[in-house]
């Protein structure tokens, strides 16, 4: 099995995402590669796992996140197969739509998530439709990202 680059990050920063705020969530995940290894240490705690073989015994590690399943020969990444798919968010975009969507209390528009986090209200509304039917009705199915970063 191929050890994920990343591995230990939530060992490292479990405790400080647990009581986290807003500018606290910034500076833990400032970008598009600290939120992909966050992410990445979230889904594959034990490594990378091939979404179409479900193998996990020959993955190699490629450039910017990329991953090779030597079984199946297909490229993978950590949005394969979840809500991030097919979208040109940035990650820690997407991270910090959650954490407005989880911490409003009475929800959150797409026009005021296109100011919040810097991108069109067009991709806010995507991503927050996203968000919604991820969850369906029930908003407890973002708890274990709320609770590390909230």
């Amino acid at each position: 099995m191929t050890n994920h680059p990343n591995r230990n990050w939530r060992n490292r920063q479990q405790d400080q995402l647990a009581t986290c705020c807003a500018t606290q969530l910034f500076q833990l995940i400032p970008d598009q590669d600290s939120a992909r290894d966050y992410l990445e240490s979230r889904r594959w705690p034990d490594g990378a796992h091939c979404p179409t073989c479900i193998s996990d015994k020959r993955i190699t590690i490629r450039k910017n996140g990329y991953y090779r399943c030597n079984s199946c020969k297909l490229d993978f990444t950590v949005r394969t197969g979840t809500i991030f798919e097919r979208s040109h968010v940035p990650l820690h975009k997407w991270i910090y739509a959650m954490y407005l969507l989880i911490t409003s209390r009475k929800g959150i528009s797409s026009l005021q998530l296109s100011k919040e986090i810097g991108i069109t209200q067009k991709s806010a509304w995507f991503v927050l439709q996203r968000l919604r039917e991820a969850c369906g009705k029930d908003y407890d199915k973002l708890k274990g990202i709320s609770e590390l970063i909230a």
